[in-house]
Order: C-alpha cells, then sequence, then structure tokens
C-alpha cells in the first residue's frame, strides 16, 4: 500500500510533467504557426483623398528577417501570394534582415551561415505589379554599415526605392499624394527630413519601422497613415503578459493593427518572420492589403 508521501510525490511528478509536456506542445504549435500566412484586407476612407486615387491598393509586409529560420521557400510564398493580388503599391516597412542577430545561430548551427542579404533581395525581385518602396528596421542597420548600404543599393537594383528620410510624389491625372519614409527610429530617423519636400495640404503616407514615430507626429503635421511594423504583434501573444516585451513606448496601443489617430490612422503590420527563436502563436504572420477610398462611409474598426 502507498504512502501519503509516495502519493504526494506521484502528484508532484504528474502536475510537472503534465507542464513540460504542455510547454512542449505550445512550441510545437508555435513552430508550426510561425509560417501560418494571413492576408489581412483593411479598407480605409479619407475625405481628403484626391478623387483619382480612390480605389487606390497598397501590399504592407514588414519585418521578413531573412536568416536561417526564414527562408527562401517560405518568402517566395509571401511574394506568391502578393503577386495574386491587385495592387498599386508594395510597402515593404523594415527589417528585411536580421543583421546581427543571426550570429546567435551561427554559433549553433553551421547551416545559418548563409548569405541572407542576397537571397531575399532575389526573392524580392519577384515582385510584380505597382510602385515599390522600403524603410530599413532596426535590424537591417544594427550589423555592419557595410551591410546595409549592400542591402539599400540591391533593393534598388532590382526595382525598390528605398526611402531614407525621404519622400516621392506619385501622380494620377491631375493629382498627387506622397509617401514618405525614415531610417530606424532608434538609429538615423529623421522625419523633418523625410518630409521637407511634401506640401502641408497634400495626402500624406509615412512609412517607420517602429511605430514610436506617432511620438513626433503632431496634429498639424497631418499624417493621413503611418505604415509600421517591428512589433511582430508580439509573436507569441499571450494576453496582458505579451506587451511587457515589445519595446516600444505604447505597446498596448501599437501591438498590431489599426488604430485611429487623432489625425488620420497608424496600422502595425505583424510582419513575416520571426526573431531568435521561431516560434508564432496569437500573432500569425500578415500581408496587410489596404483599400483607400474617398469619403467611405462604412464602419471602420481602430483602436482610439
Amino acid at each position: 500500500m502507498k504512502s501519503f508521501l509516495d502519493t504526494k510525490i506521484s502528484r508532484r511528478s504528474f502536475i510537472k510533467n503534465s507542464f513540460r509536456l504542455s510547454v512542449i506542445a505550445s512550441l510545437g504549435i508555435g513552430f508550426e504557426r510561425r509560417n501560418n500566412l494571413k492576408t489581412e484586407q483593411v479598407r480605409l476612407g479619407f475625405p481628403n483623398l484626391p478623387p483619382s486615387f480612390h480605389g487606390f491598393r497598397i501590399v504592407q509586409i514588414s519585418d521578413l528577417h531573412a536568416s536561417f529560420w526564414v527562408g527562401r521557400d517560405y518568402l517566395m510564398e509571401v511574394v506568391n501570394e502578393i503577386n495574386q493580388l491587385e495592387k498599386d503599391l508594395v510597402v515593404i516597412s523594415g527589417d528585411i534582415i536580421t543583421g546581427s542577430v543571426n550570429n546567435f545561430w551561427k554559433r549553433w548551427i553551421p547551416a545559418g551561415k548563409g548569405d541572407y542579404i542576397s537571397m531575399v533581395v532575389d526573392v524580392l525581385g519577384n515582385l510584380k505589379e505597382g510602385d515599390k518602396f522600403a524603410v530599413l528596421g532596426n535590424h537591417d542597420q544594427w550589423g555592419s554599415k557595410k551591410a546595409e548600404l549592400r542591402l539599400v543599393n540591391e533593393l534598388e537594383n532590382v526595382g525598390i526605392r528605398v526611402l531614407r528620410n525621404r519622400s516621392i510624389k506619385l501622380s494620377r491625372g491631375l493629382s498627387d499624394l506622397y509617401v514618405a519614409g525614415t531610417d530606424d527610429f532608434w538609429v538615423s530617423y529623421n522625419l523633418k527630413a523625410a518630409l521637407q519636400e511634401v506640401p502641408s495640404n497634400e495626402f500624406k503616407i509615412l512609412l517607420c519601422h517602429n511605430p514610436d514615430v506617432r511620438e513626433d507626429i503632431k496634429n498639424e503635421t497631418k499624417i493621413d497613415l503611418t505604415l509600421c511594423g517591428h512589433t511582430h504583434g508580439g509573436q507569441v501573444a499571450i494576453p496582458l503578459i505579451s506587451h511587457h516585451f515589445i519595446p516600444i513606448k505604447d505597446p498596448i496601443r501599437y501591438q498590431a493593427g489599426l488604430i485611429k489617430e487623432p489625425y488620420g490612422y497608424t496600422y502595425v503590420n505583424r510582419g513575416i518572420g520571426t526573431l531568435v527563436f521561431p516560434f508564432r502563436i496569437g500573432a500569425p504572420p500578415e500581408i496587410t492589403y489596404f483599400t483607400l477610398q474617398k469619403d467611405c462611409s462604412d464602419k471602420i474598426t481602430a483602436k482610439i
């Protein structure tokens, strides 16, 4: 007959082993779902959108993090999904490569020593249709300056214009809108330089990797749509916990999705890849498909 102590130890062992199995199961699910790509459709109405841009379609991706864990086949799947969408503009909001964090895996996995710049640029060169713009994220700029400039040059060579604290005017008929972009908020970001060629009364879209850019945008600046990434939506999105690990100033408000600002909107894309560990739970990788409309009367769901 078992003693009380034996029973107590058995219960402890059961609880301990159950916890271990739960963790292993969660990691397995997270690993399997890390490439479970989802296309989010967002329709936005603006009273000041130039009439000739009514129906203008933008595809946003972010945080590709090309690395040992985020390889060519998966990134080609992303590009193929984008190529099936009718679009006028494709934007990439930073962290195209993982940069210096790749060194973490190079120590343990010999196969992790790859030329990820060449790989990701070759894949992105397959994007079809529309203008293509990108901005740099912190991981694009945290490696060597040589790698940063190489990434920029190679993206430009395949037709993806990198907006480094500057803007580009897009024209349709007699109307214009401006797309501005900054370097990473933690590195060489300069919002003033990005907007200096943009008339104050024109419709503006801003690309910036880090949503902390919103702290610098005053109401009179009138940014109509700000597109960001950086957060991965938490990557492992656990309610009441995950936001504590997102390195931005207001992680509850800007964890992911659409946010209504005092003027205009911000959208935080959950990203395509993963950082350090190849897991996603509750924050699937995302392609965002925006349709801009003039004076849209449909209800828009956004954090206010």
